[in-house]
């Protein structure tokens, strides 16, 4: 799944559970894993040059999603940057693996997180369809936040 749709993800629980940072963490870290188990797009592990490609574009969009999200966010945000922080923190180890060559995590999460995994090569546009919805989902709770 691309980081940019658990930040999405994130902005939407943030934006509901706006008063309660600890449980938009929580459902973060929950929609993260929820969203993994859908089949969605990966790429060939063969294939580096494609992911890192993919990677770079999807870490900057991801990137813009949160400084957008935080922006339009109502104050306290803090619900908002856990929920994000939440949705995003398992998919560290992908960057840090690249940069540093190691995982930040325990061998036992990287292990869980493997296994969770349903990529599907084919899926590349479906992806990119989840996060369109995704970004409507995500303006829609921010802006019904700044109505209230």
């Amino acid at each position: 799944m691309f980081v940019t749709n658990h930040v999405l993800a994130g902005a939407v629980i943030g934006a509901t559970c706006r008063k309660r940072p600890g449980v938009a963490f929580a459902l973060g870290v929950a929609s993260h894993v929820a969203m993994d188990l859908t089949p969605h797009w990966g790429c060939d592990p063969a294939d580096s040059g494609r992911f890192i490609t993919v990677a770079r574009r999807d870490g900057v969009l991801g990137l813009g999603a949160v400084g957008a999200t935080v922006l339009l966010g109502v104050p306290p945000r803090t619900a908002l940057i856990s929920a994000i922080a939440g949705a995003a923190l398992l998919d560290l180890n992908k960057p840090c693996e690249h940069f540093f060559g190691r995982s930040p995590f325990p061998a036992w999460v990287d292990r869980f997180h493997g296994a969770i995994q349903r990529e599907v090569r084919e899926f590349f546009t479906t992806e990119l369809a989840a996060g369109a919805l995704l970004a409507l989902a995500a303006a829609a709770a921010l802006a019904a936040q700044r109505r209230r």
